[in-house]
């Protein structure tokens, strides 16, 4: 399991058995179709969406325990299925730092375990979840999948749109986050006021996750990510540092991103021009934000202190200050 949920040790004992879970799903595969599954459920990452189901519940006990890791079960196989998926839209060569699905068994057949995944996703929450949390998850599969299609349907359009960049990251990732916090609050029956105001923070925190994760594709570390850098701008994904530049000079940015896209100017001669102009400050602000946002309703629904609210302020901390 990932260190990141060290100090939680509920969580990260809640994360094993939900890995086992999986790992149980995958070895009731036939062998073919066991031998690549096992390998992607074993490589997880951070596995946050899960972790954020059990930390929203409270990580209780008892018979509400099966329902609450069986959703952290499919919210992850779900995740997985999105990744694969993604990775064959993208073109991108690594998940992980290993090799994407589609670049060992081609995109075709890659797409098809990502259908796999998806369709055990939904048997996971067919089995021991509530039919409203089943419902929500369902209905979440198609807001991603719009997103998606409408991010590749935006790459290269020009001009920028601010507030289409954040629907889109609405949809791709903090409406999952926000449906992750409520479905464990509620499958750990928390009252119906204390989830809402969970799903809330839990959309702020998914909204802060991606743009950070946003900003990271231009300032990280390849090594440290798993992954190249730059790899949105060179596919015309256009995310937050690109609203910010051209919310600043359009008539520049235009230009800059022109000369990238037909090879005149290198991704990273780019990305020192606008280090240079402090473009990143806009996106680091923007993230702020929302951490402040779920912040306030992170004291809506658990209080302004108390050990558990104490969690999710370490929580925050970790995410915001990330580096992969």
């Amino acid at each position: 399991m990932s260190a990141f949920w060290s100090s939680f040790p509920r969580v990260r004992d809640g994360l094993d058995r939900v890995k086992e879970r999986l790992l149980a799903q995958a070895d009731s595969l036939p062998a073919d179709l066991r031998d690549e599954l096992s390998p992607l459920v074993r490589r997880q990452g951070k596995s946050l969406r899960a972790g954020l189901i059990l930390l929203a519940s409270g990580v209780v006990e008892g018979e509400r325990l099966e329902a609450v890791e069986s959703a952290a079960a499919a919210v992850e196989l779900l995740h997985l299925a999105t990744l694969v998926h993604d990775d064959i839209v993208d073109q991108a060569a690594l998940r992980r730092g290993e090799p994407a699905l589609h670049q060992r068994l081609g995109p075709q057949k890659a797409v098809l375990y990502g259908d796999l995944l998806f369709a055990a996703a939904f048997r996971s929450v067919s089995r021991d979840v509530g039919p409203a949390s089943a419902r929500s998850l369902a209905d979440l599969v198609t807001v991603m999948a719009g997103a998606e299609i409408q991010q590749w349907n935006d790459r290269f359009r020009l001009p920028v749109s601010p507030r289409r960049i954040l629907r889109k990251t609405m949809g791709k990732t903090a409406l999952l986050f926000s449906l992750s916090l409520y479905v464990g609050a509620r499958e750990g029956g928390r009252p119906e006021a204390v989830a809402v105001a969970l799903r809330r923070a839990g959309y702020a925190l998914g909204m802060a996750f991606q743009l950070q994760d946003d900003l990271l594709d231009w300032t990280g570390d390849p090594a440290t990510l798993g992954k190249p850098i730059l790899e949105d701008l060179t596919a015309g994904i256009y995310t937050w540092p690109v609203a910010e530049a051209w919310t600043r000079d359009a008539g520049l940015t235009r230009r800059e991103l022109d000369d990238v896209r037909e090879g005149r100017l290198a991704p990273g001669a780019l990305r020192d021009r606008w280090a240079d102009r402090g473009l990143w400050a806009g996106s680091e602000r923007l993230v702020e934000r929302y951490v402040a946002r779920a912040e306030g309703d992170l004291d809506r629904a658990l209080g302004p202190s108390g050990p558990e609210r104490r969690d999710w302020d370490r929580f925050l901390a970790l995410l915001i200050k990330r580096r992969a």
